[in-house]
Order: C-alpha cells, then structure tokens, then sequence
C-alpha cells in the first residue's frame, strides 16, 4: 500500500505543482504534523478524498479542493495539544479550546492562500451548532460568483471532513465511551444524519465508491 507521503507527491505531479506550491503547502502541513502526527493524517486523507469529490461534482475544480483540504486544519497546529491529543474524557473546555482552529487557520493563511482561507470558515458552519457564526469580513475583492464557489467548496469539505473523522477517529470526543472505529454502514449513517440536506449527493458518493 502507498504511503500519505508517496500519494501526496503523486497528486503534486499531478497537479504539475512547482517547487514553490509545493514547498508552501508543505510548510503549513509540516506545521501541523509537528503538534500532531494523526491530524496531518487526517489533513492528507481530507486534500486526496476532496479531489475525488470535487472531481465526481464537476462544479469545483478538483485542485481547489485538494488544496482546501490539505490546509482546513492547519490553525490546530496553535490549539493547546493537550485537547488536541485528548481521546478520553474531552469535555466542554476543550471543544472550546479546538473550535479556535478555525479563526487561527484562517490568519495562517489569508494573504498567501486566500481562497483556502476563505473556505475553511465554513467547514464547521454548516453543521448543527456550527462554528464560527461570525464571518470575517473579505479582505480581498471576491466576485459573487467565486464567494458561490467558496461556500459550495467549504460544503463539500465539511462533507469530505466528517467522513474522515467518522471513518478513521478512535477515541470519545464525540461519542462518549467509543473505542472502535464504527463500521462502513454506521459511517454512513451517521453522515447522513448530520448532513441530510446533501443526502442525494451523499448517497452518489457511496454509489461510486468515493466513499
């Protein structure tokens, strides 16, 4: 089986990145791998998956997507690790400690990769109780038609990002008591439970085996 590594750099080949793409999206992942081995993981999976799912809508370009994947999570790199690393007993105080991720990864990066930025607001917004409710006002002028972009992009990764939790995170910090990684149909399950107003696009991604 390939590695994370090996099929990271084979989807910068294949993006035809040059040294300079590559080099800053490695920075930020390689600041995220040193707070946390299995959040850079996660980040990896979420990049490679959302290029599939980007590919399979053909309504964002599938480099948008990988890009805004591999860097949704890069402001936990700045969260308190102790509540970054938690599997047991992850109470209030640290949801509220990781919710930070959000706002600080969005400071990591606007300025450099705007339009990642820009969608990693909302890949908690659209959740139940979703984070942050306040938007940051644009810094840069964005048309509406790429703000429509970005909102769609950041509902796809939020899609793309439950599933990898859901599908690889063995500890309590949503399930209380949790010690296996639930099933392929309880996975499922319990995407479609929480994210039931894109059930039909959800149930193409299981139909072709995207997930």
């Amino acid at each position: 089986m390939e590695t994370l590594e090996t099929q990271l750099e084979e989807k910068f080949d294949e993006f035809a990145l040059i040294k300079k793409q590559r080099d800053s999206l490695n920075l930020y992942l390689g600041l995220v791998r040193n707070r946390d081995e299995e959040t850079w993981e996660h980040s990896v999976r979420v990049g490679l998956k959302g290029t599939e799912v980007a590919g399979y809508t053909h309504i964002i370009e599938p480099k948008a997507l990988f890009y805004s994947g591999l860097l949704h999570d890069v402001g936990k790199s700045l969260v308190d690790p102790k509540s970054l690393k938690k599997k047991k007993d992850f109470g209030p105080k640290d949801m509220e400690e990781l919710r930070k991720h959000v706002m600080l990864g969005y400071k990591l990066l606007r300025g450099i990769h705007d339009f990642s930025a820009r969608v990693l607001l909302f890949h908690h917004y659209f959740q139940e109780n979703g984070y942050p409710r306040a938007i940051p006002s644009k810094e840069i002028d964005i048309s509406k038609g790429t703000n429509v972009l970005i909102l769609y992009c950041g509902r796809l990764l939020s899609i793309v990002d439950f599933y990898d939790a859901a599908s690889n995170r063995k500890n309590e910090k949503f399930v209380p008591g949790a010690t296996e990684i639930p099933d392929h149909e309880k996975v499922k399950e319990s995407i479609l439970k929480f994210n039931s107003d894109q059930k039909y696009l959800i149930e193409q991604l299981y139909e072709k085996g995207i997930f």
